[in-house]
């Protein structure tokens, strides 16, 4: 037996010395996670301070925009606001709403991360830390965007938390990594944990094998003992037996008759005030026992209960009073429907405009149907007149599933506004407005425009389109005023104009003035051009102002625009003359760019816009210098266009108010359209001038050139032979 002991216990002592070790690296594991969750509540607390300071500095602001946006959306509904009244709060309801959703949505992203971060810090695995990272860096980017999109003022205060939130979703001692420590210090905990299970199995074994050894020697001790602890039993049982015996005479004589009786009605009585009884018979209150005690509390509460009873029947009755007058005195028809389409309650209001001047009487109780029904079939609704049925179908679909509100026309020339929303319970409320003087007012309004309209369309016609835009949409205002700006300014007028007009009635001059300045005038609206003015049959251009594309943009746009004049005008020469007119008109051009004054110039009562200044003058002399069927242009312009049309100088030309002379280009034509053959023939040396335009010559006309061209080249070679 000795010998059994001692190699158990050899067997022993290794496993308690493991086991130990196994402890001791537990402890320090513990100790680690005791840090580790100190960090993890640290982190959590800063979070939570983060947090709440974020919703802090945007509670006042979504507050402020909550109140206002109520305050913008009953003027909106309010019924006496007029049309631009109407407009103007729609647009602040408008800003105020893109103003609000930054802050609405900085709330709901800061709260998104708050959430993802403390489910970070609960995560059971590594997998579930993978799988918030990435929207967790997505909120505090979305969270980062909107904060650019906030008012400064507002960014810089969220800023710094923003800052602590980064820092905590992604920082050095950040939130995921504190808990993914966690989770490897409890993985290492649970496999010595492990450890230890196995090892205390091995001690287990051993110690019951030690035990089984020592319940052998126990065993023999106690068939000694058996004897005597039979006897003891028997003296045991016969105590215990009248113990029981008098215990149940002393329950059934006090408990049975006394306690269970005043215990089971005081029960009954709590058990009915509870159901809701409160006149149920409570149980005597005599005597100064605990039973007692809670018979007196009892009554007590159901004293108190009876009275606030009494108060809340009280109070309710006074609010129905008070909703009821509230109803009554709307000025708005006011009705409430049961869900099964039933009239609970209305005012007397509902009732007029629904049977205007009829004693058509409308009871609690009566159906929807039955109502609108007796108000089609009285001809108030001019909607439903000879088609009865169809109207009350529509109106009771609408009644059962209302959406925006509608209008009623009645046959007194009302006009009622109806809406209609679904209650919880699914119920219906209706309101009934009367919109007369708004509709008069619309209509009246509408009238008003509509004239205003054809006024304005009467008057465009004095006003080059750009100005006229200009003036009409509040960009530019009636008054004298002018500024300096480079603009490209364009003259044309007819050359022998004058004796045209002593060769033609004074009709057929009308109509041909007229059609000249029409097509000119479409040409230079097509190009974007402002049309200053007529003068008899020159016309003012300029390019720049209330509108412009830059000043070399405008320049060519100028320039494109005298080349397709000049091409419409060689059109009409023919046209012109095919008809009778001996002496075509034909037009002349003349294009400057520099600085003009340009503005409204005349008095308060009646003023003109226009340009002034020498840029102008410049203008006008080009104009004045050029050649029939030309296009004279200054150094300026040429400077813009030369890359984009063939120009070729011509005389320099002296203005008044010019020291030096100017340099004039005439223009060609667009580089894009001019070929090898239709390109104009042009040279100019010391003692020979060569300027032919092919395109332009009629056949003879080529002949001529020819033999002219062919002569002067024979003659210039018999003079090259001779020297």
């Amino acid at each position: 037996m000795e010998g059994v002991d001692a190699s158990a216990s050899e067997g022993l002592e290794p496993a308690v010395e493991r086991l130990k070790e196994n402890l001791s690296a537990l402890d320090v594991l513990v100790a680690d996670r005791l840090e580790a969750a100190e960090r993890k509540r640290r982190i959590i607390s800063d979070l939570s301070k983060t947090n709440t300071a974020v919703q802090r500095a945007l509670a006042p602001g979504i507050m402020v925009m909550d109140a206002k946006f109520s305050q913008l959306n009953k003027a909106v509904k309010d019924t006496k606001l007029n049309t631009e009244e109407r407009l103007a709060v729609i647009d602040e309801l408008a800003a105020l709403i893109s103003t609000a959703l930054p802050l609405q949505k900085a709330r709901f992203e800061a709260s998104a991360i708050n959430d993802m971060l403390l489910r970070a810090a609960s995560a059971e695995t590594h997998a579930d830390l993978e799988e918030l990272a990435f929207p967790l860096r997505r909120s505090q980017k979305s969270f980062g965007g909107i904060l650019r999109q906030m008012a400064p003022s507002m960014s810089e205060r969220i800023s710094p938390r923003a800052e602590e939130l980064g820092e905590i979703i992604a920082g050095p001692d950040s939130l995921t990594d504190v808990r993914a420590n966690e989770l490897d210090l409890i993985a290492s905990s649970e496999d010595l944990i492990t450890k230890n299970t196995v090892l205390s199995r091995q001690l287990t074994a051993l110690v019951d094998d030690l035990l089984a050894r020592a319940k052998e020697d126990i065993a023999t001790g106690n068939l000694e003992a058996t004897s005597v602890q039979r006897f003891s039993t028997g003296i045991l049982i016969a105590v215990v037996a009248l113990s029981l015996i008098s215990s149940a005479l002393i329950v059934w004589l006090y408990v049975g008759r006394n306690l269970i009786a005043r215990l089971t009605a005081l029960s009954d009585s709590m058990l009915a005030i509870a159901a809701g009884n409160l006149r149920a018979p409570l149980p005597t209150t005599s005597g100064g026992d605990e039973i007692s005690r809670m018979a007196e509390a009892l009554v007590v509460f159901r004293d108190t209960a009876i009275e606030v009873e009494e108060t809340n029947l009280r109070d309710i009755d006074a609010a129905r009073r008070r909703l009821v007058d509230a109803i009554e005195n709307s000025s708005e028809g006011f009705a409430f429907y049961a869900p099964n389409d039933q009239l609970v309650i209305c005012n007397s209001r509902y009732k007029e405009l629904l049977y205007p001047n009829s004693d058509i009487a409308i009871e609690p109780g009566m159906a929807f149907e039955a109502i609108i029904r007796s108000a089609a079939e009285g001809g108030h609704i001019v909607d439903a007149q000879g088609r009865i049925d169809e109207w009350v179908a529509e109106r009771l679909a609408f009644h059962r599933n209302p959406g925006e509100p509608r209008l009623q026309h009645r046959k007194s020339g009302q006009w009622i506004l109806v809406t209609e929303r679904k209650t919880g319970d699914g119920g219906t409320v209706a309101i009934y407005s009367d919109i007369t003087d708004l509709k008069q007012r619309e209509t009246e309004l509408t009238t008003k425009s509509n004239a205003l309209e054809q006024l304005s369309n009467q008057l465009a016609k004095y006003l080059s389109p750009q100005i006229y835009d200009s003036i009409f949409s509040g960009r530019q205002e009636v008054k004298l005023t002018s500024q300096r700006k480079r603009l490209t300014v364009f003259f044309s007028d007819l050359v022998g104009f004058t004796e045209t007009t002593e060769q033609l009635e004074s009709e057929d001059l009308t109509r041909l003035l007229n059609q000249y300045l029409t097509e000119m005038s479409q040409i230079a609206i097509a190009h974007g051009a402002t049309i200053d003015k007529y003068i008899g049959d020159a016309i003012v251009i300029f390019f720049g102002d209330p509108e412009t594309l830059g000043v070399k943009e405008d320049a060519v746009a100028c320039v494109k625009m005298a080349i397709a004049m000049r091409k419409r005008m060689q059109e009409l020469e023919r046209l012109w003359k095919d008809s009778g007119l001996e002496k075509p008109l034909r037009c002349r051009m003349g294009i400057n760019t520099g600085l003009c004054t340009v503005g409204n110039f005349g008095s308060d009562d009646r003023m003109d816009y226009t340009i002034i200044g020498g840029g102008v003058n410049l203008a006008a002399r080009l104009e004045s210098a050029c050649a029939p069927d030309e296009i004279l242009i200054s150094y300026e312009t040429y400077a813009h266009v030369n890359d984009l049309i063939h120009c070729e100088e011509r005389d320099k030309l002296s203005v008044k108010g010019i020291a030096q002379p100017v340099t004039t280009y005439q223009v060609v034509d667009l580089r894009e359209n001019l070929g090898t053959v239709g390109r104009p023939i042009r040279a100019r040396l010391p003692h020979f001038q060569l300027d032919a335009d092919v395109t332009r010559m009629s056949v003879d006309e080529q002949r001529e050139a020819l033999a002219v061209l062919l002569d002067s080249a024979e003659r210039l070679s018999s003079f090259g032979t001779k020297a």
